[in-house]
């Protein structure tokens, strides 16, 4: 939380005075232009409520039962709180009855219709409204959620603020390796900066990661952009800059939001997709046809960003692939962290929580229970519909996806295709199709020329025998070839 300052402090003691509150009654909340800036308007009186209650669901029916009593600033919101939330504004006092028990929250300032920062106007904030018989209109009672507010087209999927925390997911380099996709990926991590990070894979934990996720803000002001959160009960408030540094990422690109629909992360999607622009289809992650780009994308929505999310591409993932791919940096990867942390979502985050609370040398809860181990492994890789549902760890067969929604399966590895050092990170299906038909040509024409080995062993008396090879063949070559995948 942000304390007030002294001279917001002296008028709160005063008020509180005036209205015979006392001092250990008032929860201090930070700035009101913080708070606009983070949540929309109307979703303000359930904030307050959840930073006052730690409640977070009202449920659906409850929503539109004070709409006709309270507005925002001349506004009716969409969402207001549940019956038992009593709003009283007097000299920048808001008291809530919440479960039979007083709550007073103090603003010390507001926000003015242009967005500008003005002093708290005592009584302004909340106006009482009309009295209205009529019934609520639809458009006021049914909000669409959506937790990933970057997502190239939006997810109309109902998501919760709570729920059990996730394990972040660490690379499997068993499945890299057979793949052919190792010395790719670590290309990738490499050049956004993340070999530190992805080398982490200390031991996650429940409440260190629930209690980090769900307390995550992230204040981007403009000269000194910050984070809070808790850590178990213990709350911080940190630059970005120092984020950045406990997480072992450089400060640097612009924090400002990503526009809607960015031409350079939707030109960047379109070229690891194969010109897949169809306006009906979401950005899918599976769309990526190169096997490293696309377990590296799988791997900064389990691992990365905190909030999951492995099945929209949004532009959080477009903005890491861009700096991987690319090298150039115009955005500001902690500033995604923070803005991702601080959405909606299923909860993950764990490395990211055990990375700031070592930076803080706080201890360890020793009641803290841990969380399972997670790896982007072969059965992880086949939920995702990377490898083919009968692949083995020996045998993988990839999954490649054209923008027409025709789908190839390509034996792996195929160094020879897949390579995000090519000109182009996307392919056709006829380059697919004329690479696979003269790799089969190749290895017809091997087998059919194959010279059969032979064993030249001379015995001669009272001397020890001796073997000799053919130049320049090893003692490999004779290995029993049944234990070679077979070719598909």
């Amino acid at each position: 939380m942000i304390k007030l300052n002294d001279e917001d402090m002296r008028e709160a003691k005063k008020s509180l005075k005036e209205k015979g509150i006392k001092p250990e009654d008032v929860k201090n909340l930070p700035p009101i232009e913080d708070i606009c800036e983070t949540i929309p308007p109307s979703s303000m009186i359930e904030y307050m409520k959840d930073i006052v209650t730690n409640k977070r669901k009202i449920p659906n029916e409850e929503i539109s039962t004070m709409l006709a009593n309270y507005s925002f600033n001349g506004k009716i919101p969409k969402k207001l709180g549940d019956p038992g939330a009593v709003i009283d504004c007097n000299k920048g006092m808001v008291t809530f009855n919440v479960d039979d028990k007083e709550h007073t929250v103090y603003f010390p300032k507001r926000i003015d219709k242009k967005g500008k920062m003005k002093k708290f106007k005592f009584g302004e904030l909340f106006k009482k409204a009309t009295t209205s018989t009529g019934r609520p209109s639809r458009a006021s009672t049914q909000i669409r959620r959506s937790y990933n507010e970057d997502v190239i087209a939006p997810s109309f999927a109902p998501e919760e603020d709570h729920g059990a925390p996730n394990a972040s997911s660490f690379p499997c380099y068993e499945f890299l390796t057979n793949a052919g996709i190792l010395d790719d990926f670590f290309t990738l991590v490499n050049r956004a900066g993340l070999a530190t990070y992805v080398g982490d894979e200390r031991g996650q934990y429940y409440r260190l990661t629930k209690v980090f996720v769900e307390s995550f803000k992230f204040h981007n002001t403009e000269y000194e952009p910050t984070v809070a959160f808790k850590i178990y009960d213990i709350l911080v408030t940190m630059k970005l800059e120092e984020f950045c540094c406990a997480l072992g990422i450089a400060p640097v690109g612009t924090a400002r939001r990503i526009d809607d629909n960015p031409r350079d992360l939707l030109e960047l999607y379109r070229g690891i997709t194969g010109d897949d622009c169809r306006t009906i289809q979401r950005g899918k992650i599976r769309n990526i046809q190169l096997p490293a780009i696309k377990y590296f994308a799988y791997y900064i929505g389990t691992s990365i960003l905190g909030r999951e999310n492995t099945s929209n591409i949004s532009s959080y993932h477009l903005a890491f692939l861009n700096v991987a791919l690319t090298g150039e940096t115009p955005y500001h990867l902690g500033s995604l962290i923070a803005r991702r942390l601080s959405s909606r979502g299923p909860i993950f985050g764990g490395t990211i929580a055990l990375r700031i609370l070592t930076h803080l040398d706080i201890p360890l809860d020793s009641n803290d229970v841990p969380l399972t181990p997670r790896k982007l492994d072969i059965a992880a890789m086949k939920s995702h519909r990377f490898v083919t549902t009968d692949s083995t760890i020996d045998n993988m067969v990839y999954r490649m996806l054209f923008a027409d929604g025709n789908e190839k399966e390509i034996p792996l590895p195929q160094p020879g295709l897949f390579n995000i050092d090519r000109q182009s990170w996307s392919l056709t299906k006829e380059a697919v199709e004329e690479h696979m038909k003269i790799q089969e040509f190749h290895q017809q024409h091997d087998s059919e020329n194959a010279e059969p080995s032979y064993d030249y062993t001379v015995t001669y008396p009272d001397v020890s025998s001796s073997t000799y090879m053919e130049p320049g063949r090893s003692s490999s070559y004779y290995e029993d070839t049944t234990s070679w995948g077979p070719w598909e």
